[in-house]
């Protein structure tokens, strides 16, 4: 069974305690971006991936500006 777009998503959890983020994803296309920079998943299921990564490695792309997390 394939997934919809809408499917897809991608959740990020971190808190201030670690400098760790969890990103777990059910999009390939993030996936692949992860691997591609350097990081394995920690955990995988049928149609989805956990990656714990750092969170200075986070940012996020808006139409009009790129934030930094961490």
């Amino acid at each position: 069974m394939s997934l919809s777009e809408m499917e897809k998503e991608t959740v990020i959890q971190f808190d201030e305690s670690t400098n760790l983020a969890t990103v777990y994803t059910a999009s390939w296309t993030v996936a692949r971006s992860l691997k591609k920079a350097g990081y394995q998943p920690v955990k995988k299921s049928q149609g989805g991936w956990w990656f714990k990564i750092p969170v200075n490695g986070i940012s996020i792309q808006g139409e009009k500006e790129t934030t930094k997390i961490g």
